[in-house]
């Protein structure tokens, strides 16, 4: 029998993102467990994906969301083929720099070119990072939205609305570490769709993580300090599936753009304590 899948996802997870780690055997991990694992398959399959998007192998990962979706046919699964697709197709763009983009929306707004449009448009789909929260938190402002509604009228309010939505969730590119515990009473805490905002329910690790994520949101360090405190200490969070969902937790305090503006000193103390 094979190894428990959030086993094999914490392995990988280590292996990929933590210094002394190997990212080539995180993908060997994903991708052998992809295809012989009893636990889950479609979850290492998915997550093989993830991390060869990452490292810009869209051909790949494409293989990898296409037999995700076979094995189980979900929303997730689909539009994560699609976004493949377009990236190996060389359909969506990209800019040099954070600079050069926002200096290209400034002229845009300024000509009042329809360019503008499209290039506000392809962040929705662009994969995500640090550059890329930076050109999201740009893009929201007023002047912004303003120069959209002149702009192109009839598409301004669902291109605002998609930027906003966006702009709360700035990491769709690692869904590695939002493990969907699809048969754990954990229920969905790493749920990549939970995690941007939907209802947390009655599970208290659910709801102490979903804590911390508005502690982040707020700006407060203190705040999301406290509240990474309690969701490590949480008795739920014992056995091989808590501690996966630790190290997930951790990982994310620690790497996700997300947290960049609560990251304190104590903050990543706290984090670096549950790897």
């Amino acid at each position: 029998m094979s190894e428990p899948y959030y086993l094999i996802l914490d392995h990988a997870v280590k292996e990929y993102f933590l210094p002394d780690g190997d990212k080539s055997t995180a993908i060997q991990l994903l991708t052998r467990g992809c295809s012989e694992a009893e636990d889950s398959p479609d979850l290492l399959c998915y997550n093989a994906g993830v991390l060869l998007l990452r490292e810009e192998k869209p051909e790949e990962a494409l293989r990898y969301f296409k037999k995700a979706a076979s094995i189980h046919d979900i929303e997730l699964y689909r539009a994560a083929v699609q976004r493949a697709q377009r990236l190996a197709e060389g359909k969506v763009g990209s800019f040099e720099s954070y600079r050069d983009f926002c200096n290209s929306i400034i002229q845009g707004c300024r000509q009042r070119s329809p360019e503008v449009v499209e290039n506000l448009q392809s962040l929705s789909e662009l994969q995500a990072g640090t550059d890329l929260q930076r050109k999201i938190n740009f893009s929201t402002q007023p002047f912004v939205s303003e120069c959209l509604r002149k702009v192109a009228p009839d598409r301004a309010a669902a291109i605002n609305k998609a930027l906003a939505d966006r702009s709360r969730h700035p990491d769709l590119a690692t869904e590695l570490h939002t493990l969907d515990l699809l048969h754990h009473p954990l229920g969905r805490i790493w749920n990549p769709f939970w995690r941007y905002g939907q209802n947390p329910g009655g599970q208290p690790a659910v709801q102490a993580w979903a804590a911390t994520l508005d502690a982040a949101r707020s700006g407060s360090a203190g705040q999301a300090e406290a509240a990474a405190i309690r969701f490590f200490a949480l008795p739920q969070l014992s056995g091989d599936a808590g501690l996966a969902l630790r190290r997930a937790g951790a990982l994310l305090i620690l790497q996700d753009p997300f947290f960049d503006s609560v990251r304190s000193a104590r903050l990543k103390e706290i984090a670096q304590s549950n790897l």
